[in-house]
């Protein structure tokens, strides 16, 4: 098993470019999961977009809440529809991974717009938390049903912090597949080994980290905590990737 990122999740306007670039910076593996639900956040993202060193980031755009279940139904919000179309000099997206965080209550019947939204931008990537709720299950299935290249963020923690008892093993080797629930730097190691023994060898995956990576106490995103988790996967990387 590899690791195809080590995403820390939850960064907004709060963080300094400085800190920002400096975390990018510690290793190509490194993913910055910013969570853009605010006009304020996209106009700091789009700030983001316009420095230089962006186009050396890994970026990836979470989204919640209703401005996801309008986003699956085909009604993008207009700060995140021009982050679509941002390129970089080559001509790729400068977001290349968008998440969106499905939850149960969310109408998830119809999945045709959110189809069409996915064929229509073939450079991007698209994610979709996911769990075992029979709703969430059934709207990735339809998904899948279609042909349509997806992958999945198993979070079993439903947003918590909270490691799940058993890491699941992938849906469909048709998926790209990402783990996320309770990591941090102290216990990414030996989860990361205990999710190699589930997954097919040949398999790449991701780690996404949110909630213990704010300081204790509030939910600001701590640089410190992030780069200890970083530091930590990476050093199982080195050792164990095959």
């Amino acid at each position: 098993m590899k690791l195809r990122y080590i995403t820390c999740s939850g960064v907004n306007e709060e963080l300094s470019y400085d800190k920002l670039i400096d975390l990018s910076k510690q290793s190509p593996l490194v993913e910055i999961g910013v969570t853009a639900n605010t006009s304020t956040t996209y106009k700091w993202l789009e700030q983001l977009l316009s420095l230089k060193d962006s186009e050396t980031m890994n970026l990836a755009l979470h989204i919640n809440g209703k401005l996801c279940s309008d986003f699956c139904a085909g009604k993008i919000d207009p700060d995140a529809n021009r982050l679509m179309h941002k390129k970089d000099k080559k001509g790729g997206s400068l977001i290349r991974r968008w998440q969106l965080n499905i939850t149960s209550n969310m109408y998830l019947n119809d999945t045709n717009n959110i189809q069409n939204i996915i064929k229509n931008n073939p450079d991007k990537e698209f994610i979709f938390s996911c769990n075992r709720n029979p709703i969430i299950l059934s709207f990735i299935n339809k998904l899948y049903k279609s042909g349509l290249k997806i992958s999945l963020l198993y979070n079993s923690s439903y947003e918590s912090s909270i490691l799940p008892k058993r890491w699941e093993i992938p849906y469909s080797c048709g998926y790209k597949h990402g783990y996320s629930g309770g990591l941090d730097a102290e216990n990414v190691y030996d989860n990361l080994t205990e999710i190699s023994l589930i997954v097919p060898s040949s398999y790449q995956i991701w780690i996404d980290a949110e909630h213990n990576l704010k300081t204790p106490g509030t939910t600001k995103f701590d640089a410190e905590l992030a780069k200890a988790y970083i530091k930590n996967a990476i050093k199982w990387h080195e050792k164990n990737a095959r």
